[in-house]
């Protein structure tokens, strides 16, 4: 598909216009960038004529599916925005128990000067 940077993909959406699936990928990118901020990709549908259980060619449907090409890019799409959050996610727990531990240590350290001033004293 010619994605160069994976990493820089922040999300996908898919639809479907006249037998058509449209893949559109949006990046995320430093404000200023002249890149693009998406890219469409097209799949067309595959169509299957299916006949009646028994037989009869008089009740045959069209069904389309999509491209397993699409469905193998939704597949690694999926797995790469996902461990952006799962990432980001992490990254926000971290932050957040640094944060709870500089409070402590703070906390801590004022007693303990609270404790040498009062013998001081």
């Amino acid at each position: 598909m010619g994605i160069s940077k994976p990493e820089d993909i922040d999300r996908y959406s898919l639809q479907t216009v006249n037998n058509i699936d449209i893949l559109r990928v949006v990046y995320k990118h430093k404000k200023g960038s002249f890149l693009p901020v998406s890219k469409r990709f097209r799949f067309e549908r595959t169509e299957e004529l299916v006949l009646a259980k028994d037989g009869d060619s008089r009740d045959a449907q069209v069904l389309t599916e999509t491209s397993p090409f699409l469905r193998q890019a939704m597949v690694e799409l999926d797995t790469v925005v996902r461990t952006r959050r799962d990432t980001s996610k992490r990254i926000a727990l971290i932050r957040e128990e640094l944060a709870r531990l500089n409070d402590e240590m703070n906390s801590r350290v004022a007693y303990i000067q609270s404790l040498v001033e009062e013998l001081q004293s």
